[in-house]
């Protein structure tokens, strides 16, 4: 009798090797493969694959995306990928309608982006993942007309497996009021804030170990109009404030992410010369009674040239500094080596809001098609 059973002549991969490779692909040939078959589609589609390929592109594929501002108000995106190339890339979805828009934050390959029109109120929400071409309408949020501004924080929680997007509203320069999105109830809740913080002053939030942070300031005694900058931290799981005392800093600071850890950089310009500094914020308890404590890791040389710190890629401290051709230069310093790179960012010509950006596969629970949203929002 025939023996019945696998042809041993047909090459065999384990799975765990055809995932292993699987995971290094870009997103969008992930996505065409999913008609290979049944076993590669729904392998897609595990929680597993998609954090393993999340975390390859993280190490592996970091971009900057470059968020440029034009007179006309039509905001372009270009990318600079690893291998150093700019390109120009995909608009968001139902960009027509959103125009002028604004990305308010970036999230394992999560776009969080906002109408910036003034005629539309309150402005929506969208999140929006680019590789798998799926979006997110998320409901208005209760803004008050005695609030005269608001920031917006977006970032993920591992602990409770979720996105979070939080609006801090403030009235006569105190937060007054905290708004939470989450991804998975797809509600608001406001929450209690009980810090004495007069403003929250950075444009956008970074996360870390899903902890959100904002760079802000509070007010030093009752009797004085002085104030004292600070980071104010949000604990996106059980969703509890705290106050961190910085270092003293110029004017010109941002906040962000440096070997997995908080971190501020500056920029001191004086006669011309610009020089940048690197804060990395320590954990532990010291002798101070402080958890926290910050330690200066790098000063650059001076630089011929105003910069201006936007962000921390692939461990290197990236600025913008002059326009040249009309063309923005972004300056790349990197601690570790101490060299200096410089990249000219096609068409943006003004001072660009800059991401970090990875490729994923994450699902944002929305829809692929755009049609039914946009008839929705023109009513």
């Amino acid at each position: 009798m025939r023996e019945k059973g696998v042809n041993r002549d047909i090459p065999f991969l384990p799975q765990e090797i055809i995932g292993n490779i699987l995971k290094r692909l870009p997103a969008k040939t992930l996505i065409r493969f999913q008609c290979v078959c049944r076993e590669w589609r729904n392998l897609f589609r595990t929680k597993s694959f998609i954090a393993d390929h999340l975390g390859h592109s993280n190490h592996q594929n970091p971009c900057l995306l470059f968020h440029c501002y034009e007179w006309c108000d039509t905001r372009n995106l270009y990318c600079l990928d690893s291998e150093k190339q700019v390109w120009e890339f995909p608009k968001p979805p139902l960009h027509d309608y959103l125009k002028p828009y604004k990305i308010v934050g970036s999230c394992n390959g999560l776009l969080c982006v906002q109408s910036n029109d003034s005629h539309v109120s309150p402005h929506p929400l969208l999140v929006w993942n680019p590789s798998i071409r799926e979006v997110r309408p998320v409901p208005a949020f209760n803004f008050h007309e005695d609030y005269e501004d608001y920031n917006i924080g977006f970032g993920f929680s591992p602990i409770i497996n979720d996105y979070k997007i939080v609006i801090a509203s403030q009235c006569y320069t105190e937060i007054s009021a905290v708004q939470v999105y989450s991804l998975i109830s797809g509600s608001w809740r406001e929450v209690k804030f009980s810090l004495n913080c007069t403003e929250c002053f950075s444009d956008e939030s970074v996360t870390v170990n899903g902890i959100m942070f904002w760079l802000g300031s509070k007010r030093v005694g009752k009797d004085t109009d002085d104030d004292e900058d600070q980071i104010v931290s949000f604990d996106l799981a059980n969703e509890v404030f705290t106050s961190i005392a910085i270092p003293e800093l110029p004017c010109w600071t941002t906040l962000t992410v440096y070997e997995e850890k908080v971190a501020l950089v500056s920029c001191m310009i004086n006669s011309g010369l610009s020089v940048v500094h690197l804060w990395v914020m320590e954990e532990g308890v010291h002798a101070s009674g402080e958890i926290w404590s910050w330690t200066k890791r790098y000063t650059s040389n001076p630089y011929p040239s105003w910069l201006y710190p936007q962000t921390i890629w692939r461990n290197e401290i990236v600025c913008t500094g002059d326009i040249i051709e009309n063309k923005r230069r972004a300056v790349l310093f990197n601690p570790t080596t101490k060299r200096i790179k410089k990249h000219v960012i096609s068409k943006c010509g003004c001072y660009p809001d800059i991401f970090n950006y990875a490729e994923s596969l994450v699902p944002v629970g929305g829809m692929k098609s755009l049609q039914i949203f946009c008839m929705a929002s023109t009513h």
